[in-house]
């Protein structure tokens, strides 16, 4: 099975087995990921008119609302997206945005970017060479001195075999050239979140998070 057909794959059974956060728990992740995220861009970049972001594995630019709060336009976010329909979605929504559609690992990007973004791609690829693979192409697609921004879960879920936690050590071993690494801990665990709502601040403490927002800086 190609890296293609594993995510396409991976996301059908994430469908199928309605793995998706509730509204209320999204909203206070979301916005988490969103102050956390600002705080690593004021200490790595100061985002200006110019400043280019591509985001691996747009999905449906469930992240592009975010971007643009952060100071990003739709002429400097640029997508890459596998799956046909969300796409569409982006492209409808987004159209001034550029897309690259297809698997990462096969698209020729033409550009170098500031900041190579990804938020829970890498988890839905199982095969560790597969993951070294699009490491060293996000790396690649960097301007000097870019950021690769990363955002994904360090805990497998016993439940769903179809994603694999990219712990911190792994991280760092897929960027080994990084000038300057920053890892901060966010995301109460999505079971936990769920249960408790609108109380999602009280339980949010480090030892409850299953996420890590990471920047890495190109030397």
């Amino acid at each position: 099975m190609t890296l293609e057909d594993e995510i396409k794959e991976n996301y059908r059974n994430r469908l199928n087995k309605n793995n998706l956060y509730n509204s209320v728990y999204s909203q206070f992740a979301q916005n988490e990921k969103e102050k956390k995220l600002q705080s690593l861009l004021n200490e790595f970049v100061k985002i200006n008119k110019t400043t280019t972001l591509l985001e691996i594995g747009a999905g449906q630019g469930g992240n592009i609302p975010m971007l643009l709060n952060l100071g990003f336009t739709e002429h400097t976010i640029f997508a890459n997206e596998l799956l046909p329909e969300r796409i569409l979605a982006v492209k409808q929504k987004y159209p001034n945005i550029k897309i690259f559609e297809g698997d990462a690992l096969g698209v020729n990007f033409n550009q170098k970017f500031d900041i190579v973004f990804q938020s829970t791609v890498f988890t839905s690829i199982l095969k560790n060479n597969d993951r070294i693979i699009l490491a060293n192409k996000m790396w690649d697609a960097l301007t000097s001195n870019g950021i690769i921004l990363w955002y994904d879960f360090i805990y497998n879920n016993p439940n769903n075999s179809d994603v694999k936690k990219v712990d911190i050590n792994e991280v760092k071993k897929l960027f080994p050239f990084a000038h300057k690494t920053k890892i901060l801990k966010v995301t109460l665990a999505p079971p936990i979140g769920r249960r408790v709502g609108k109380l999602y601040n009280l339980f949010n403490i480090p030892p409850l998070r299953s996420h890590i927002l990471v920047a890495i800086q190109k030397k």
